[in-house]
């Protein structure tokens, strides 16, 4: 069954923004035109197109910032905000990512609609789905960093944290998840724009390549 989102950008390039530590400094006013998924933090700091939330605590962490924002939210269920009028609750296919029950082996099925549910864990994971279903084409991934570098985050610098493991378990669901959507060989083409990015089975491209050259200004509402 086809979903109202299915394919709304239909051959589009899509934006996604995640919260690495390469995005520091970063103007984000540069992307305004284009159609943009912004995922978690990014709304304290850029209105993006499209705001995407897992984090069933997200709505109320970012509160303040979502009272001023009035674009287009994709969420999983319990995740966004019951006050804002375009919110679309999406489904997450727990499967993807978590054993339950008798399961000895995740389902690695990755749903065509956004009737069937979102893929994977980790809102990493989900917001390329998400772009993905979405029609995007191409796709550009910036922050998706799977480092540490003085924090986890591009709007924190903590040298305390420096030298500590960042491979914890939710990262590595989200990128392994990443990693089994780039394989679905239907997917549009994708781009990462972090050259120095764990995630490496994307092309790297250089953002300044992509907004200078390659990216006609789209006209998207925002908010």
């Amino acid at each position: 069954m086809s979903h109202k989102l299915d394919n709304l950008y239909d051959g589009l390039p899509i934006f996604v923004i995640s919260t690495g530590t390469s995005l520091r400094g970063f103007d984000f006013s540069r992307l305004n035109g284009q159609i943009t998924i912004g995922i978690n933090r990014v709304i304290e700091h850029y209105h993006p197109s499209i705001l995407h939330l897992i984090d069933v605590t997200a709505h109320k962490t970012h509160a303040k910032a979502l009272s001023n924002y009035n674009g287009m939210i994709i969420a999983g269920k319990g995740a966004g905000p019951t006050s804002h009028t375009n919110v679309f609750e999406i489904k997450r296919n727990v499967d993807t990512f978590e054993l339950s029950a008798n399961m000895t082996a995740l389902s690695r099925k990755v749903g065509r609609s956004f009737s069937d549910g979102l893929y994977g864990g980790g809102a990493g994971c989900t917001a390329l789905h998400t772009a993905i279903l979405l029609g995007g084409n191409p796709i550009y991934l910036l922050g998706y960093d799977y480092y540490q570098d003085n924090g986890t985050h591009f709007d924190e610098y903590d040298e305390s944290r420096n030298g500590r493991s960042f491979y914890n378990v939710s990262y590595d669901i989200s990128f392994d998840g990443v990693e089994h959507l780039s394989r679905q060989d239907w997917a549009p083409a994708i781009y990462n724009c972090n050259p120095k990015s764990r995630l490496t089975v994307f092309p790297f491209i250089d953002i300044e390549t992509v907004l200078g050259r390659d990216c006609k200004k789209q006209s998207v509402g925002r908010g």
